[in-house]
Formats: structure tokens, sequence, C-alpha cells
């Protein structure tokens, strides 16, 4: 059964709290991963329609093909924003599935992030999003210049994500543009 918007946004907050990290603009992600035990590589020869990929408990085959559990890789060729959030959203891959007991791996593709229902999607859009920061910022930003694309490359900016990003949140805090 999917989380509830109040569910997921409670979960983005104690994660963020046991991380030391306070409501703001830009939450420092290395320090999100690192309080979770995880680490991040970046390669640069991952398929381009790869964002990031995350493995949990290792198989044999994982182990022979040197792929190593709970290491986030990240698409290095991708912008910054979107190697950001593509490690927000694998943080929260690990932590909605850390405690399966079964191979568990996670690719954030390209095409995933039109996928509004994802609860991974959506506790990576409340980790790097304040509900309350955003919507206040959302709601000027539509008084200035009540524009899709010119509010969505604005809070964009604000907030260091890419813009799919800011639309899948606007749509799961139900702000219209």
């Amino acid at each position: 059964m999917a989380r509830s918007r109040e569910e997921i946004q409670d979960m983005a907050g104690k994660m963020l709290e046991a991380a030391g990290i306070q409501p703001c603009f830009k939450p420092a992600v290395p320090k999100l991963v690192a309080s979770l035990g995880i680490k991040t590589g970046m390669m640069l020869d991952m398929q381009e329609n790869i964002l990031s990929s995350l493995l949990l408990r290792a198989s044999d085959q994982d182990e022979v093909a040197g792929r190593q559990e709970n290491v986030i890789l990240v698409n290095g060729t991708k912008s910054e924003k979107e190697q950001r959030f593509a490690v927000a959203y694998q943080a929260a891959a690990y932590m909605l599935h850390k405690d399966e007991h079964e191979r568990y791996e996670s690719n954030l593709l390209s095409r995933d992030v039109d996928n509004a229902g994802d609860e991974r999607l959506r506790l990576a859009c409340a980790l790097l999003m304040d509900a309350r920061l955003f919507a206040d910022k959302f709601g000027k930003a539509m008084k200035g210049i009540p524009n899709k694309v010119a509010v969505c490359k604005n809070l964009s900016s604000q907030f260091g994500v890419p813009q799919y990003a800011v639309e899948r949140r606007a749509e799961e805090l139900q702000l219209s543009f």
C-alpha cells in the first residue's frame, strides 16, 4: 500500500533530523548519505539512461562481478542537480527497502522521473524540498511569473534539483501551476 503524503514527509523529516540537517533550501546530501552508512561513487561509463544505481545485499554473482552492496553509483555525465537528486533517490530507496531480506537493486532511469507514484521519487523530493519552504517559494514564484516553465526553472535553481523534481513535488503537495 502506498504511503500517504504525510507518511513520506514524516519519514523525510526523521531522516534529515537523524543526519543533523535542519529544513533548508539545499540540504547536504553527502551528510544525509553518510548518516545512513552508505558510500557513493561516480561512474563515467554508466548507460546514458541510468541516473544512479543502488544494490542491497549483494549476491554471489554480484561479488564475482565486483559490485559492492550499499554503494550508490551515480552517472558522472549528468548535471550536478541530476546527480544530487539521483543520490537522494537512492538514499530514499535504501530507507524504504533496507529491512528486506532479499537482494534489492534500484536503478533510477531517465524514464522513471515521470512516475509520480514512485515512493522513492516522492521521498527524494521530500528530502530535498521541505514542504513549507517549497509551498512558500512556489506561491511567491506563481505570483511573480505564473508560467510553469519559469516557476520550475526558478525553484530548480533555489532547491538545487532538476526541473522534473520540482514538478513532482508540486504534484505531491497538490500545488497548481
